[in-house]
């Protein structure tokens, strides 16, 4: 039996009415708690000076923060969803990677007898200037050869361009690297039966084509005639090739080479390629 003293008079409770009591007690406190958690704390913000600046409209201070604390979030869209045109462009983008295929293994091929050149992008530098025609060396019919016989054994994974240039610079098809293809491989031996040997020469004009085209692998082709590259064209040739092109240099001529170095020695030691001379009257 409990004792409660109730303002004069005293009320006894049983042992159950007195645990009924306490319970009572302690939810109340407890839901007193939960209630206090749930309502977050004043914001005591400063009261900022009003100063007025010219063409800025003044905040209003008396904006009180703790409204914040009971703004609802929004649910449904995000504001920031991407436009029909974003859509577009990654889905564009996404079909342009799908499409990439492994660079898979590289190419050999040999040019005039250069031995094993590898690389996957081959681009063939041919001087088509007076002196490398059929009234000339003949070089332009016996490269037509040689090509064709290079290309022949390309992959679909390879690449391959022609860069035919004297004054000015033509290439096959268009000015891009071509997918060795056998359709693309036809076009190579039409372009090479239809090249006339006219004019002078301009070899930076045909090395920098090429170079543009991020080849692995040149072969540069000519009679070395004049004008001969000078020192700050063949900077600029190492430059652009950035040790990832290598440049192999065939050099042409009737008889035996005269010279124990030259431009398109130098041309290749620079470009981590070979040098090769060919004289003309072993199949004339």
């Amino acid at each position: 039996m409990l004792a409660v003293q109730n303002n004069s008079d005293t009320e006894y409770l049983s042992e159950s009415e007195s645990d009924t009591s306490e319970d009572s007690q302690a939810e109340t406190a407890e839901a007193s708690l939960a209630e206090a958690m749930s309502t977050p704390p004043p914001i005591h913000l400063p009261e900022a000076p009003k100063i007025d600046l010219p063409g800025v409209t003044p905040v209003d201070n008396q904006f009180d923060a703790n409204q914040m604390t009971d703004v609802p979030r929004k649910k449904g869209k995000h504001e920031y969803t991407l436009s029909e045109e974003d859509l577009k462009m990654i889905k564009s983008d996404q079909a342009h990677f799908n499409s990439q295929e492994p660079p898979g293994p590289a190419a050999s091929i040999s040019v005039f007898g250069t031995g094993n050149l590898e690389g996957r992008r081959f681009v063939f530098v041919i001087d088509r200037s007076k002196s490398m025609g059929t009234g000339g060396l003949g070089v332009i019919a016996q490269a037509h050869k040689q090509l064709t016989a290079a290309i022949a054994d390309l992959k679909n994974n390879h690449w391959f361009q022609v860069v035919a240039y004297n004054d000015f610079t033509a290439m096959i098809d268009r000015r891009e690297m071509l997918r060795a293809t056998e359709e693309n491989k036809k076009l190579l031996p039409n372009f090479m039966s239809e090249l006339i040997s006219y004019g002078a020469t301009n070899h930076e004009n045909g090395l920098t084509a090429a170079l543009l085209l991020k080849p692995d692998v040149i072969v540069f082709m000519t009679d070395g005639g004049y004008p001969v590259l000078n020192g700050n064209q063949m900077r600029l040739v190492k430059q652009m090739a950035r040790r990832r092109t290598t440049i192999h240099t065939l050099q042409f001529g009737s008889g035996p080479l005269q010279e124990n170095n030259n431009f398109m020695m130098e041309l290749a030691r620079q470009n981590s390629g070979t040098f090769r001379y060919i004289n003309v009257n072993s199949w004339k």
